[in-house]
């Protein structure tokens, strides 16, 4: 068996419901696109666990399997109670099951792209080297430390170590070696009170002699606190491009402003341009900003010459807007 697990039972909520129920701005549930960038249809099949309140409260599991279950095999796991961190959760889930074989798992709070194959014992990390935008709270990551052969020597959670930080992603060969760390740092002679996945791989490094590598993300999404989640809605922005001071009358796209929208848009903006000229600009317009490579929603024409252009988005912000009147 070759078995994706993704764990659930964390309680960051957004607008009063838990994280992975709420719409990534690509209009996917956030839980769906945790899984994009990782599936593979090797995968026979993905086990979600969820907090059994959470499918009583929000209907989450009806939720899930409506909107995932014609692309993905996917089956909900649910267990009664928060556990007392990832390592357990995932061990409830293999023990109550029987589940052997290869087990991939994967953090629900975060979309990770990796295109190396995901086979064997391994960890998916980020180099910072290498990643041009800011991570935040890099004292909340766990870091990997690596030899020359991409070998993974251990992985120190909440220390900085290194400059490779660890994403969330693990394999593991055989979900029995999971079993029987955790059994053994669930016991008396290692006092540890919250048992992450990363003491797991750390055990089975240290005092089993498995190998584990890694593997280096291509692109990486963190929504896993309120900032990281007001960042990614930032970068997803929709922008309303005023095509005439951008284009000008003779609809010319300068090499400065094709690289600021072209960065804008590889970062996840979208856009819709409006003009006051006719619909033979709008055309024209179209074509340049398609050979820059830029993709615009829409082109609005024979818009009015008004200076003054806002965005009503609420019932509240119309009602101020009337009263202003």
């Amino acid at each position: 068996m070759n078995t994706l697990i993704v764990p659930c039972l964390g309680r960051m909520l957004i607008n009063h419901v838990p994280q992975y129920l709420v719409r990534h701005p690509n209009g996917k549930l956030l839980i769906e696109r945790c899984l994009e960038g990782i599936f593979s249809e090797s995968y026979d099949k993905i086990i979600i666990i969820l907090l059994q309140e959470d499918v009583d409260k929000y209907d989450a599991k009806a939720l899930i399997c409506s909107e995932l279950s014609e692309k993905y095999k996917v089956e909900i796991f649910t267990l009664p109670q928060m556990t007392n961190g990832p390592a357990e959760t995932v061990y409830q889930i293999l023990k109550k099951n029987n589940i052997t074989g290869r087990v991939v798992i994967k953090d629900s709070d975060n979309y990770v792209q990796i295109k190396q194959q995901m086979t064997g014992n391994f960890v998916a990390g980020l180099n910072l080297n290498d990643w041009d935008r800011d991570i935040h709270k890099l004292n909340n990551k766990s870091f990997l430390i690596l030899n020359e052969q991409n070998h993974i020597l251990d992985i120190i959670e909440k220390q900085i170590k290194s400059e490779v930080i660890c994403l969330g992603l693990y394999g593991f060969n055989k979900a029995e070696n999971f079993i029987m760390a955790y059994e053994k740092l669930y016991s008396a002679e290692y006092p540890i009170s919250k048992l992450y996945i990363s003491h797991i791989i750390s055990y089975l490094i240290g005092y089993s002699g498995k190998v584990f590598r890694y593997i280096s993300a291509t692109e990486y999404e963190n929504w896993g606190d309120e900032r990281l989640w007001q960042d990614m809605q930032r970068d997803y922005a929709l922008y309303f491009i005023d095509l005439d001071n951008i284009l000008g009358e003779a609809g010319i796209l300068t090499k400065e402003h094709k690289e600021k929208l072209s960065t804008l848009q590889k970062r996840g903006a979208s856009f819709v341009g409006y003009t006051t000229y006719d619909e033979g600009y709008k055309t024209s317009a179209l074509q340049i900003l398609e050979e820059a490579g830029l993709i615009f929603i829409k082109v609005v024409y024979g818009c009015p010459h008004s200076m003054e252009k806002e965005i009503i988005d609420t019932d509240a912000v119309l009602e101020q807007k009337v009263i202003a009147l």
